[in-house]
């Protein structure tokens, strides 16, 4: 028997467009990473963030986080 999958929301990432600058071994970013994320239950958007770490924190902590102050209940919903 199978149960059915809710989809709740959607993650967008862009993960952008850098060269490493050989000198500095830093990325030279001509297109910084970006993210959002679409609650499909509330019809929120939270984001975009821009930038790499920016972009790494709110892709780590998104799901955990965005239930939290959703309008409405997300309890035995999948998470996206």
């Amino acid at each position: 028997m199978s149960t059915a999958s809710v989809l709740t929301g959607a993650l967008f990432i862009d993960l952008g467009e850098g060269r490493e600058d050989k000198g500095t071994g830093r990325i030279r970013w001509s297109r910084p990473p970006r993210a959002r994320y679409e609650c499909l239950r509330c019809g929120t958007t939270e984001g975009p963030v821009t930038g790499a770490r920016d972009v790494a924190a709110f892709v780590a902590t998104i799901r955990t986080t965005h239930p939290t102050r959703c309008t409405t209940t997300h309890e035995g919903a999948r998470a996206a």
